[in-house]
């Protein structure tokens, strides 16, 4: 569900990538709907794992992109 570094915390987590703050309304809607994004993200973004964070907080989902294209395109898929 998370991927970023922890240890630094989300604000450290590279600094100045492309931040994408979604909020959450009801949990299990946004829980479905965080996942359909990670397989979108998965699907679409090649070697995510080298260029995307993402966090799943209580209040709001946060993705990150190290891409300005692969930002807008998530944004206007997700909006």
């Amino acid at each position: 569900m998370n991927y970023f570094d922890e240890k630094n915390g989300w604000e450290l987590t590279k600094p100045g990538w492309h931040e994408v703050i979604i909020p959450v309304r009801q949990l299990s809607e946004t829980l479905h709907k965080h996942t359909e994004m990670l397989e979108w993200i998965y699907d679409n973004i090649g070697k995510c794992e080298y260029h995307c964070r993402w966090q799943f907080d209580n209040d709001s989902l946060k993705y990150k992109f190290r891409y300005e294209r692969d930002y807008i395109w998530f944004k206007l898929t997700w909006g």
